[in-house]
């Protein structure tokens, strides 16, 4: 793909999700799949920085908040997530209200609140993880081309990749890769069942000698289907210099993506326009006596698969793909990449996940 563009509301190719400095890395989910993709993820994280000296990887508490009688089945799935966790070995520390208060003093929840922290979660910096990534393809013998594929052509021999520039070359085999612009690109013959949904991602400066030390945190206010959710990420300093939380709310639900002509334009554009507002007023509620400076927004993008679990499979003999992060795709890139490199050199599948979760569905 291109490089990062410069300026977003002029770009007119593709755009990737890993123009960011941080996300959250969390195993206490009750998705099995998802946590073991991301448990065997971290492996690859730690040889890709090892064998680059980049970066990009480190531990960092997770907290999720909500009502005391509230669950549902997914985030606040509290059974579901410490069956998966019993099973798969993630630490999870349930809390009250008043753990809550001894453990996170900083902080002003709701009373009634129930809170799970996850000690071993992480950080994730997406912009150093896909350089530390390019640069270990590089020193294993790939040629990183800055281009977006426009076709394919199926030969009898080989396939023809087109790129925008005009130029094509020669392949034996292609993968794609190419997360919400899939069925955009039009390089499978067939549309693929996804679902794309737009995220406002919020930055809220803040001053660099008064940051606040906080866990990755995500608090849901009220047990109401609308009740307002705020996530919220310890500091974070962008390429500005600049310090900023990187906050959100769940407005990326009521932000499906119409058709693909609506994908240029969410990132070209500033996401949801009152959510800077909303998340500088949960934090002010979250984090009495801090003073937030100025937020704004930074779109970004879903997509979701119907079976939950991202698409790896081979669609013929020369083509397969990889796609489908769920909300997942930075966590599990690493295994989801091994397996699908695994598939490509037609290695036997193994594993405890079948093959089949990860079947592909057409639209």
């Amino acid at each position: 793909g291109p490089e990062e563009p410069e300026d977003w509301s002029q770009h007119e190719g593709a755009f990737a999700s890993h123009y960011d400095e941080g996300r959250q890395f969390e195993l206490a989910s009750s998705e099995e799949v998802l946590v073991r993709l991301a448990k065997d993820s971290v492996r690859g994280f730690q040889e890709v920085e090892k064998a680059t000296g980049i970066s990009f990887f480190r531990r960092h508490p997770n907290l999720r908040v909500g009502p005391a009688g509230f669950s549902d089945d997914h985030y606040y799935n509290w059974d579901g997530i410490d069956a998966v966790g019993r099973e798969l070995g993630v630490e999870t520390v349930h809390l009250d209200d008043q753990g809550l208060s001894d453990e996170f003093p900083q902080f002003r929840f709701e009373s009634g609140s129930r809170g799970l922290v996850e000690p071993n979660g992480g950080v994730i910096n997406p912009r150093r993880m896909v350089k530390a990534q390019l640069r270990a393809a590089e020193a294993n013998g790939a040629t990183v081309i800055r281009d977006e594929v426009v076709a394919l052509n199926r030969r009898s021999g080989d396939i023809e990749v087109v790129l925008k520039n005009g130029k094509a070359i020669s392949a034996d085999q292609v993968l794609i890769a190419t997360g919400a612009f899939t069925n955009a690109a039009k390089l499978l013959e067939r549309r693929l069942a996804m679902y794309l949904y737009g995220v406002t991602a919020v930055l809220v400066e803040v001053r660099g000698e008064s940051r606040p030390e906080l866990p990755t945190v995500t608090c849901r206010f009220g047990s109401e289907e609308k009740s307002p959710v705020c996530f919220a990420m310890p500091p974070l300093q962008y390429p500005d210099g600049r310090w900023y939380i990187k906050g959100a709310t769940a407005s990326s639900v009521d932000s499906p993506i119409a058709g693909d002509s609506g994908i240029g334009p969410w990132f070209r554009g500033k996401g949801v326009e009152e959510d800077p507002k909303l998340v500088v007023g949960m934090l002010r509620k979250l984090l009495p006596g801090f003073e937030p400076r100025k937020a704004h927004a930074l779109p970004c993008m879903v997509s979701y698969t119907p079976t939950g679990n991202p698409y790896i499979e081979r669609i013929d003999d020369r083509v397969g793909i990889a796609v489908g992060g769920n909300a997942w795709g930075v966590m599990t890139s690493d295994e989801i990449g091994r397996m699908a490199a695994e598939m490509m050199r037609d290695v036997p599948w193994s594993g405890p996940l079948s093959a089949e979760l990860f079947k592909a569905r057409f639209a």
